[in-house]
């Protein structure tokens, strides 16, 4: 299959599994990257003879653990999978399989399926959490905080602070600990879904400076939005959308609000805008040196003197390459307007490509 064939059809497949889904105002920017990586991911699977990619398997584990500790059900999770890839075959017509792509079908719906399972295995909790997973996944899944609370026996607060947390698990600091760390200062237990990557906390009452504290000495990035109780599930998914925006963008660990990255999480929303922003550093993708460059004289605020010295160049080759830039991409990177398309459009290529390195690499 082309590789213009294989996108068109990635697209279709989403649109369709996307339409399945009850939209609920703004949400599911995430949501539609997350589904568009896990079908290229099967799809990759299908068309593949040898050994499954590591990186197309982790794409979709990651995707379904954030599912499950957003309170998604996993038999919706395995529904999609099954309607993915029978819309697959479906696009394929005249589709004649022969033995070896069956073979190569059945073998990737497996893989998927067993993916899948192990995610939400990974979040199942110990027995004296047990209720407070049930909380949690209750009001992530939208049920009304009094029905919750006179079917669980616990004090349901009439708002929250939603944290979306991203855990390392080969560095110190767990979801599960910093869970246990927040139950302290605030009297009880904290309702969450947790799993060795990460998850959702709900604390309960507004913003609590504590929580900047107990990240201290941790490699937790967390994503707070604050939030009444019957608007939790939405408060989530935009939680973890900024999270997502904090980690693509090489966001040091710690804290973030919303309000740290309002303006690059509404510069990272998919469309045509953020299209056009990737494309103006295009011409720059050949010039790694020229890309670290315009990073770290951003980051320094576009001070010459700070950018030299974190490159250990010259401030004259700094100036050297600023001019570069401006002729590559077609703007003067002394006028304020231009500075302002070239700091936008940096972010729009940190989110959409994140493994290009940033200013610290």
């Amino acid at each position: 299959m082309s590789a213009t064939r294989l996108c068109a059809q990635t697209e279709h497949i989403v649109g369709q599994l996307l339409a399945t889904i009850p939209r609920h105002g703004g949400r599911g920017n995430l949501l539609r990257e997350e589904i568009r990586g896990v079908v290229a991911g099967c799809l990759d699977l299908v068309a593949r003879d040898g050994p499954r990619p590591a990186t197309g398997m982790s794409r979709i584990h990651r995707a379904a653990v954030r599912w499950a500790v957003v309170g998604v059900p996993i038999e919706t999770v395995h529904g999609m999978v099954r309607e993915g890839f029978r819309l697959h075959m479906d696009g394929s017509a005249p589709y004649s399989p022969g033995h070896g792509e069956i073979g190569r079908l059945m073998d990737a719906l497996h893989a998927v399926t067993a993916t899948v399972s192990a995610a939400y295995r990974e979040i199942t909790p110990c027995a004296d959490r047990a209720e407070q997973h049930a909380v949690a996944a209750a009001l992530l899944a939208g049920r009304r905080g009094a029905k919750v609370a006179r079917e669980y026996g616990v004090p349901i607060a009439e708002g929250y602070t939603v944290l979306a947390v991203s855990a390392d698990p080969a560095n110190e600091g767990s979801a599960a600990d910093f869970r246990d760390a927040l139950s302290r200062p605030f009297g009880q237990p904290v309702p969450a879904l947790l799993s060795g990557f990460g998850g959702t906390l709900l604390v309960p009452g507004a913003f609590e400076p504590e929580v900047r504290e107990l990240l201290a000495g941790t490699s937790l990035t967390v994503a707070a939005v604050g939030t009444t109780v019957d608007r939790i599930p939405a408060a989530a998914d935009i939680a973890h959308e900024v999270l997502d925006v904090a980690r693509r963008l090489h966001g040091q660990p710690g804290l973030y609000r919303f309000d740290d990255l309002a303006l690059e999480y509404q510069l990272t929303r998919p469309g045509p805008g953020r299209d056009r922003l990737t494309a103006v550093l295009d011409p720059l993708g050949a010039h790694p040196e020229l890309l670290r460059t315009l990073r770290v004289h951003v980051r320094n605020d576009l001070n010459r003197r700070l950018t030299a010295r974190a490159l250990h160049i010259h401030q004259n080759t700094v100036d050297h390459r600023l001019k570069r830039i401006g002729v590559l991409v077609g703007l003067d990177s002394s006028r304020p307007t231009s500075l302002w398309w070239l700091r936008a459009a940096l972010v729009a290529r940190g989110y959409t490509h994140p493994d290009e390195p940033g200013p610290d690499d």
